[in-house]
């Protein structure tokens, strides 16, 4: 059922992370309701609880959210954020050395009292 909603690399196992829209803190400046990043805190403790057990994990975001209301009869209100995959990888992952080259400096991204004030 996975693979009519993504992509899931031969993985044993997906956990889908939702939020539940109804129950979800709101923020009262604006509305926002928060289950988006509820849900992204869990599925980075999940990741992390992995790694201490050995396995690999693969978050994704890119898949279609309808396929996974219909595939796996999410009730009204309940939104999913993301997939986890769980397993062994197929090798090694990539070197963390990587991102020196692939990193913005800092210099573009962080900022002293005002966006864009270095």
């Amino acid at each position: 059922r996975l693979a009519r909603c993504t992509r899931d690399f031969g993985a044993p196992l997906a956990i889908i992370v939702c939020a539940d829209t109804n129950e979800v803190w709101t923020r009262k400046y604006d509305g926002k309701k928060i289950g988006d990043i509820d849900a992204s805190i869990v599925t980075d403790h999940m990741m992390l609880a992995a790694a201490s057990l050995g396995l690999d994990t693969l978050w994704i975001c890119m898949f279609k959210p309808e396929a996974v209301r219909e595939e796996f009869a999410l009730p009204e209100g309940i939104e999913p954020v993301n997939i986890l995959l769980v397993g062994y990888g197929a090798g090694e992952p990539a070197s963390p050395e990587r991102h020196a080259e692939l990193r913005k400096p800092l210099a573009e991204t962080v900022f002293h009292e005002r966006f864009g004030q270095k």
